[in-house]
């Protein structure tokens, strides 16, 4: 019997059927004939379907009720939105308050974390791991948030309640005086490109200084003294402006590969 090309092999539709056939009665299958284009990271997840779907876990159940439909394994991803602030899809719609989407999630094999079961009122199993786990009451979900606020996003009376006893809502570590800000904001690059560069701003709705590079999604600064500062969900992060006089000329941004140095433009 000639042998079976892999390619020849997993082609789809009418030429994968006539190769199946071929093999079954011991012919052979054309090795020029190409089968369908594939990524190369197949079977993994794309990235844009995995970023898209956790941003659609926000708010938009029509969306995800369509992406799960197509792949069901979709209800366990997560995305790192800067600075390894990964999110995962249960956990974006936990902290938004988004039940539904939690309960459609877990039906197609979310795992449920802390921070779910604090946006769906579940004291129990809340306390349960508060007072069995050292340190817990003072984890943070995605970009930040508390379990405080998580509880809140989900009306969930009798966690907040609980909470209250443990020291309520923690205090808002973005906030600062714009006027603060003033010495940080401007573009800082590191090379010729348009997106070669972060781009320090004010955000309004948050009261908070903003780091966003172009084409990704701003992330809100916690300010530690000494011009230094950690993205939203990542306080493991330190970017450290160098500041003379009344305005930063340098940001330092550390990076695994070594740190990436961005000058004031």
């Amino acid at each position: 019997m000639s042998s079976v090309t892999r390619r020849g092999f997993l082609g789809a539709g009418p030429i994968g059927i006539m190769g199946a056939a071929a093999l079954a009665s011991g012919g052979w299958i054309d090795e020029g004939v190409d089968g369908p284009t594939i990524s190369d990271k197949f079977p993994t997840t794309a990235d844009d379907r995995a970023r898209e779907f956790v941003g659609a876990c926000h708010f938009r159940i029509d969306r995800v009720r369509e992406m799960l439909a197509e792949d069901g394994g979709l209800s366990k991803s997560s995305w790192d939105w800067g600075f390894g602030d990964w999110e995962t899809a249960i956990g974006a719609a936990s902290h938004t308050g988004q039940t539904e989407i939690i309960r459609i999630l877990v039906e197609h094999g979310a795992r449920p974390t802390l921070f779910t079961m604090a946006t769906l009122d579940e004291i129990d199993a809340v306390r349960s791991v508060i007072e069995n786990v050292p340190g817990a009451g003072a984890l943070e979900g995605p970009h930040s948030i508390s379990l405080y606020d998580h509880a809140r996003a989900g009306k969930a009376e009798r966690v907040l309640a609980y909470l209250d006893t443990k020291g309520g809502r923690p205090p808002n570590d973005f906030r600062v005086e714009k006027s603060f800000g003033e010495t940080y904001f401007g573009a800082y690059a590191w090379g010729p490109g348009a997106d070669e560069r972060f781009d320090v701003s004010w955000f309004e709705k948050g009261s908070s200084i903003s780091l966003k590079r172009p084409g990704h999604v701003a992330r809100n600064l916690i300010p530690l003294g000494a011009h230094a500062f950690s993205p939203a969900g990542a306080r493991h992060v330190r970017l450290l402006f160098e500041v003379a006089g009344d305005l930063a000329t340098s940001l330092t941004v550390p990076r695994p590969e070594g740190d990436l140095l961005a000058t004031r433009v």
